[in-house]
Formats: C-alpha cells, sequence, structure tokens
C-alpha cells in the first residue's frame, strides 16, 4: 500500500463525513487480523505521514513492524551515484574528471530520488551544449558524436537545479548577513568564539546530541546576524532560521505547526542547525497587559529540551531583546548558555566601526573621532548602519555635521528610553 496515510486515517478525524471513511479503515482491519488468517501473505504500508494513521492498525499482530527509511549517508549516496551512473559509465558517456565521492560529499542530506534528479540535470546541461539557439532548434551533429557528461555539469546541476527538501537554503540566512559582519570590538570576536565552541562540541561530543545558545542584547545590536553567521560557519547539511516574519498572519495552533515542522525536519539529519530568532515576538509578546500566546510557549519549551533521536545532533541558536520576559516565562533555563551581545558604548569602538565600514573618508573619521572622544555612547551597529546610509547622501561637505547631528538625536533617544526602563 503506498501512501496508506491516504486510506487509513485516524476513524472520526473526518468531521462531517459520511462514514465511508471509517468504514473503509474497518474492513482493510478485519481482512488484515479477522477470522481468517492470511498465510503466505505480506503486507507492507509506506508513507511519509505515520501520524496520520490509525493507531489500530499498527498494533501488534497487524503492521507492528516500522521501519524508518531516513536520509543516505555518505557511502548510501556513493552506491546510489554508482547505480544511477552504471550505464553511463557502461558507454563511454562520463568524463574522468567526474569523481563519485566528490559529489557524496557535496550532497549532503539529499534522498535517493534527489540525486538521481542530479544526475538527469547533469544530462539535460551536457545536452544543452550541442543545441544551436537560432531560429529554430537545432543540433550540432559534429559535437553531439562526442557527447559526454563531464564534472561541471554536475557541479552546475548541484548549485542551480538541484535543491535538497531537507538541506540549507542560502537565501534564508544571506539577507541578514548581507552587509558582513563588523568586528568593531572585542565582543564581536568573543560572541563568535563562543559560537565556533558551540558548533564543535555539537559535532564531537556524544553526551550532549542537543546543545542550545540564547543571543540576548539590546534592539539594533546585530544578534540576528551574528546567530546567521555562526549558523553559515558551521557548514552544518541543515540549517533553518524560524522567524516571526514567515509566519504573519499566523493563528496559535499554525504557528505552533510550524515550528514543530521545522524541528522534525531538522531531526532527519546527521547535524542541524535551528536559528529560533526574535523569539519575543514568536511569542506574541507585547509590554502593554502583558500579553503572550502560552501556546506557542508550550510548545517552544518542549521542542528546546527535547534531544534529537540517537544518532543525530543539534544546535539551537535563540535571539531575543527582552530577557527579563524570557526569565519571567521561566524560559532561559531551556538554554544550555546565555551571551549577552551589547551595543557600541565608547567613541573608540565606534571610530574603529567607521574604519571598517569605510564610509568616511580618513579626515572625516578624524573629525568624528576629535567631537565624540570621552562620550559615552549607546547604539546598535543596525542603527549605526542606518544613520551612516543617511548622512552620506548629504553633500561631502556636510555629511559629517549630519551624522554627529543623527547620532546626538539617537543618544537623547535612547537616554529617553533607559529612564522610561527605569521608572
Amino acid at each position: 500500500f503506498d501512501e496508506i496515510d491516504a486510506i487509513c486515517k485516524q476513524r472520526g478525524s473526518m468531521a462531517g463525513s459520511t462514514g465511508v471513511h471509517d468504514t473503509v479503515v474497518n474492513q482493510l482491519l478485519s481482512k488484515i487480523d479477522g477470522v481468517e488468517q492470511l498465510n503466505n501473505i505480506l503486507v507492507i504500508g509506506m508513507t511519509n505521514r505515520p501520524d496520520l494513521i490509525d493507531e489500530a492498525l499498527l498494533r501488534p499482530g497487524r503492521m507492528e513492524v516500522k521501519m524508518e527509511i531516513g536520509l543516505p549517508d555518505e557511502k548510501g549516496r556513493i552506491q546510489i551515484l554508482h547505480i544511477h551512473t552504471a550505464k553511463m559509465r557502461q558507454h563511454d558517456l562520463l568524463t574522468r574528471d567526474v569523481d563519485i565521492k566528490e559529489l557524496a560529499v557535496e550532497t549532503k542530506n539529499y534522498s535517493g530520488a534527489e540525486l538521481e534528479g542530479l544526475v538527469r540535470a547533469a544530462q539535460s546541461t551536457a545536452m544543452n551544449r550541442h543545441i544551436k539557439a537560432s531560429n529554430t532548434v537545432e543540433v550540432n551533429i559534429e559535437t553531439a558524436e562526442k557527447l559526454q557528461v563531464c564534472r561541471l555539469d554536475f557541479l552546475g546541476s548541484l548549485n542551480n537545479d538541484i535543491k535538497p527538501a531537507f538541506g540549507t537554503n542560502q537565501e534564508d540566512y544571506a539577507s541578514y548577513i548581507m552587509n558582513g559582519i563588523i568586528r568593531w570590538g572585542d565582543p564581536v570576536s568573543a560572541v563568535l568564539e563562543d559560537g565556533e565552541l558551540l558548533v564543535q562540541q555539537t559535532k564531537n561530543s556524544d553526551r550532549t546530541p542537543l546543545v542550545s545558545v540564547l543571543l540576548e542584547g539590546p534592539p539594533n545590536s546585530g544578534k540576528t546576524a551574528l546567530a546567521a553567521k555562526i549558523s553559515e560557519d558551521s557548514q552544518f547539511p541543515f540549517i533553518k532560521i524560524c522567524s516571526p516574519d514567515k509566519m504573519i498572519g499566523h493563528s496559535e495552533i499554525a504557528k505552533c505547526q510550524a515550528i514543530k515542522k521545522i524541528f522534525e525536519d531538522a531531526y532527519k539529519s546527521q547535524l542541524s542547525c535551528v536559528v529560533v530568532d526574535d523569539i519575543e515576538r514568536l511569542l506574541d509578546y507585547v509590554p502593554i497587559g502583558p500579553r503572550f500566546s502560552n501556546l506557542v510557549l508550550q510548545a517552544l519549551l518542549v521542542l528546546l529540551k527535547k534531544p534529537p533521536p540517537k544518532g543525530r545532533k543539534l544546535l539551537i541558536i535563540g535571539t531575543t531583546s527582552r530577557k527579563d520576559v524570557l526569565q519571567e516565562m521561566e524560559m532561559l533555563d531551556a538554554f544550555s548558555t546565555t551571551v549577552h551581545i551589547p551595543n557600541i558604548s565608547s567613541g573608540e569602538q565606534l571610530v574603529d566601526a567607521l574604519e571598517l565600514l569605510g564610509s568616511f573618508q580618513d579626515a572625516e573619521r578624524a573629525s568624528i573621532a576629535k567631537a565624540v572622544k570621552g562620550r559615552g555612547l549607546w547604539i546598535g551597529i543596525k542603527k549605526l548602519l542606518m544613520l551612516i546610509e543617511m548622512s552620506v547622501q548629504m553633500d561631502p561637505g556636510y555629511r559629517v555635521s549630519k551624522f554627529l547631528s543623527l547620532l546626538k538625536e539617537e543618544g537623547a533617544r535612547s537616554s529617553t528610553s533607559s529612564k522610561f526602563a527605569v521608572i
């Protein structure tokens, strides 16, 4: 029975049905384990949604043996690629630079069907080299007789055409680090070093298959960019960002299901990294009231503490601007460790950031350094980037004064916010 969940859904789960579906399930159950025994008959069911199948079908005496067909490891991928390229090698259609072991290393988290699709895409890429694109589509007979699939055909298909369903989508985190990581001081370097240690712990430690870290700090301090950078540098085959902007308009139940699916997908990979960004927004927290989604909170608490299946390892990176709120919700204990991300708080750090960004000339930076010398600052790197981009749109003679004016306004705003926070 292929896709057996289509005919064996939980009885009573389909509201408003005529009962025909439940009758089908009852009939199948009685046939498999009824009055007359099924001798010499083997019943096999296949599904990717075992949670939808009626529990009576899975009890001992019926379909009690469960086998999970997971993603192939490197040895399995080598065997699968050898199978799909056997005829190509037999007819001398593969060039010598095609290394199956190299392709197996590059195809982490690829399923058997996706590997087959990769081979087909490489074949299509090779064929396209011999097609003349003019008013009519013609095949270059002279070169077509020497048709062979080369290494570049596989790599091109790997980078452009075929992507694994349970793999890493670079677009997910590329937008968060499009401006790069500005190492304006020791705090940024320390966070990246701690992140590297946690990545190594996840890879190498058998005692801690689940490692979780919370990056907390004031708004605009670059927590999400640092989390995305740590996940990118880990080179894990599965990286997923659980972000509130992807769940706009979701109900509480839909949001819980979306978060649960991200973690379930992560459990299918040998090494996974999940970034839970802006946790207070995921919880629908607002300071007026206060209000938050208890349903999402309980789901996150369970998933953050749940270890992955045996043989799998998971790194969780959370970000928040309201550590005090998570403390009240008893959520900090769900993380293995907490790392603080500070704002830029001195003129020296500000000048270092400006030098790394390269938006001002040397003389302009010297004027800014003189103006902010000895002053206490409190500005996030994201906000600083915005002020710089606003200032450089001015004429060269007014850029420095505009930047200092914006910096002063931001400082006054931050000071007011701090006073309200104290009150």
